[in-house]
């Protein structure tokens, strides 16, 4: 599977976390992690899984400015199984954080971003570049900590086609 327009994206998110960090004002780091469910809304590799299960997701990130911030992570994306096999799952991420601030204390995001993910199924193993596409809220309890709900989409390119993984997760974010 051809995996060059990720690994593209992959690079021009890089060069532009860095761009914009030379020349944007600095907000500041921040650290993060959430729980999570699954969701499998796709035949992986011959298999169709239910949506049931934990999974979750750390993350540390660089916020440029009120509206865009740089994100790397590493998600399970979810140990699933059932009578006719199971699905385990996990990727390294970067993204591009855009949020909108709808007053002090509720924030919209939305990401785009590129990711490794590992496939192991029953019937087989792969790892394959994703595009990462989320939209969630966060709610800031004060300047240091907030809570995130969001939802993400890893299209994947495993196993000759390009299952999709969701993840609906709750956490928290602390700022430096």
């Amino acid at each position: 599977m051809n995996s060059r327009p990720l690994k593209t994206l992959f690079r021009a998110a890089c060069v532009t976390a860095c761009v914009g960090a030379a020349t944007a004002h600095a907000e500041g780091l921040y650290v993060g992690g959430g729980i999570a469910a699954p969701h499998y809304s796709d035949n992986i590799n011959g298999l169709s899984i239910g949506n049931s299960g934990l999974s979750g997701k750390l993350f540390g990130g660089y916020q440029l400015n009120p509206y865009f911030a740089v994100e790397l992570g590493v998600a399970d994306l979810g140990h699933i199984s059932d009578a006719t096999g199971s699905i385990k799952s996990h990727g390294e991420y970067l993204d591009a954080v855009g949020l909108l601030p709808l007053n002090p204390s509720w924030s919209v995001l939305g990401s785009v971003g590129a990711a490794n993910v590992d496939i192991d199924t029953s019937n087989g193993d792969d790892r394959g570049t994703a595009l990462k596409l989320g939209l969630g809220a966060e709610y800031a309890l004060n300047k240091s900590v907030a809570l995130r709900g969001e939802y993400e989409n890893y299209h994947v390119s495993a196993f000759n086609g390009h299952p999709n993984i969701g993840q609906y997760s709750f956490g928290v974010r602390v700022n430096f």
